[in-house]
């Protein structure tokens, strides 16, 4: 490490354990965690030399969702490149000890030293905790669930027709075949191997799975 990467990291250690969030420190050729304050070390459950022995990638395994990372890991690949003194903000669902259940973060990067030829070369992140009871809370945690639900539906939901999506959008409402030949001046029968159709392009199961296609795919 250079010297002034040295003095600014020495300058971060001596606050780091005073702030309210996580600081993390990675070096971005390896990924490598250089530094974490006692706040993110506490909220994980270990020390920093645990998190260096196990590698980059199993960190990433082990404490986060790996779907959310197709939303922030362009954004930081971009940061990277980039030569301006921006930062990038973006959710992070983390597993902490003995709770099952995600846990919602709300994370700002930077970068934090460059090379000499400007590049960057070591990253800085602070992660702070949401309340898991305040609504914004709830809101971000919907909106995070159904990007994941698009993710992994797109390709399903592309095989529909116009005609399909459109009578998904009244399935969805509750209509029944029947009610839905009405409203688009088909035939029920027709209405009715539409609907077979779509259940078996998108794998329904019940009348909530296509509610949850309308609503991802702003159908109602």
């Amino acid at each position: 490490m250079d010297k002034t990467f040295t003095q600014k990291l020495s300058d971060i250690q001596s606050i780091a354990d005073d702030l309210p969030s996580a600081l993390i420190i990675h070096e971005v050729e390896t990924l490598q965690i250089v530094y974490m304050n006692s706040v993110g070390l506490d909220i994980l459950g270990t020390t920093l030399d645990e998190l260096q022995a196990m590698g980059p990638e199993t960190y990433h395994v082990k404490y986060f969702n790996t779907e959310d990372s197709n939303e922030y890991v362009p954004k930081i690949l971009h940061l990277i490149k980039s030569k301006t003194q921006e930062q990038v903000s973006y959710f992070q669902q983390v597993r902490v000890p003995d709770n099952p259940e995600w846990q919602l973060f709300v994370s700002n990067t930077k970068v934090f030293a460059r090379n000499e030829a400007g590049d960057a070369a070591y990253l800085l992140t602070i992660a702070s905790r949401l309340d898991p009871v305040h609504h914004i809370t709830t809101k971000v945690n919907r909106l995070m669930n159904e990007n994941a639900f698009l993710r992994h539906n797109n390709l399903l939901f592309l095989t529909l027709t116009r005609r399909e999506k459109e009578i998904l959008k009244y399935i969805a409402m509750g209509m029944s075949s029947a009610e839905i030949s009405a409203k688009l001046f088909i035939a029920p029968a027709t209405a009715e191997t539409h609907r077979k159709n779509i259940k078996n392009k998108l794998h329904l199961k019940n009348n909530y799975d296509a509610v949850m296609f309308a609503q991802a795919y702003n159908l109602v």
